[in-house]
């Protein structure tokens, strides 16, 4: 009790010096009612997919990782626990660095644009936030998005692998240049394929000649 009064003390003496916007303040007394209304309850009984997108409660974090109420896409689902990309409203002033397949094809940026002309799921531009996955309950969805991001596009592909980029760079170079190898190892064994055809083809029009020829020789011969 004595820790939980000095937490309160703390936090109201951090409210009254004006540390928190109004806003912020909003989310942060529902990102608290939240987690005491749900602690208890028991586990949703629904099942998540990978490429959906949820709305989360992500509750009080520290800067810059993502906090309170915000979208996310999931990327991986192990039992009750979600694995989360988080996506949050485009400010263009903010973010002047983004990476889109289109628009800015060579940007390193740890941002992902999501366009709203491109996905029916929001209503203005926003960002996927590739390098920090966030572990969640399945009891911290508030609500499921419209729309999703199907995991066999080339999109969710993409995104995944640029996210596996940003947490495993060394494991990520290892598994391009193996698929390089793979590519490169395919086309000789079909390079390979057609010209064991076309020897194929010419040792059979060379047999075929040969008894051309060998029929002609016998007709050719006088009788005995």
């Amino acid at each position: 009790m004595k820790e939980y009064l000095k937490a309160q003390s703390k936090t109201d003496e951090t409210i009254l010096a004006n540390s928190f916007s109004t806003d912020e303040l909003e989310r942060f007394s529902k990102s608290d009612y939240r987690w005491a209304d749900n602690r208890s309850k028991q586990f949703r009984h629904k099942t998540v997919k990978k490429g959906e997108i949820y709305q989360f409660e992500f509750g009080k974090n520290f800067i810059p990782e993502m906090s309170y109420e915000h979208r996310g896409l999931v990327i991986g689902v192990k039992q009750k626990l979600l694995y989360v990309l988080p996506i949050f409203s485009y400010n263009p002033t903010k973010h002047t660095d983004v990476y889109h397949p289109v628009d800015h094809p060579t940007s390193k940026s740890d941002m992902f644009l999501l366009k709203s002309s491109e996905f029916s799921f929001i209503s203005h531009d926003s960002v996927l936030k590739l390098n920090d996955i966030r572990t969640v309950s399945i009891n911290r969805i508030l609500y499921q998005q419209n729309g999703m991001i199907p995991p066999s596009s080339d999109t969710y592909k993409q995104i995944e692998k640029l996210a596996l980029q940003k947490y495993f760079p060394s494991f990520a170079y290892d598994f391009t240049q193996m698929e390089q190898i793979i590519s490169d190892l395919e086309n000789k064994l079909k390079e390979n394929e057609e010209t064991q055809k076309q020897l194929t083809a010419e040792n059979e029009a060379l047999k075929a000649k040969i008894a051309e020829l060998s029929e002609a020789l016998e007709k050719s011969r006088p009788p005995a």
